[in-house]
């Protein structure tokens, strides 16, 4: 009996397994920079669980991704910040938003 094997269309894969093939890493080397297991890692690639932030960092930074222009956008979002004195409320929403 043959088997037919689908290839994956570009849809099929996560942005996470992507970027973990394009490195060159295996699900384990990821489960080790992430310190959690192997099946972790297979339910984040297949949308079983959702990573935390800073493990996406970490993941990110494995695969030798360039996050400089999410760090630029985080630092004028900073700047932003101290220059509105936002970071004195407690209160989220005392920014002024334009209509």
């Amino acid at each position: 009996m043959n088997k037919t094997v689908r290839p994956h269309d570009e849809q099929s894969l996560s942005d996470l397994k992507v970027m973990r093939l394009a490195a060159n890493k295996t699900q384990k080397q990821m489960a080790k920079v992430l310190g959690t297991s192997e099946a972790t890692i297979i339910n984040y690639e297949n949308g079983v669980s959702d990573i935390k932030y800073k493990d996406y960092l970490k993941w990110s930074l494995a695969c030798r991704f360039d996050l400089s222009a999410i760090e630029e956008q985080l630092q004028t979002l900073r700047e932003l910040v101290v220059e509105n004195n936002l970071h004195r409320y407690r209160k989220v929403n005392k920014l002024k938003h334009e209509k």
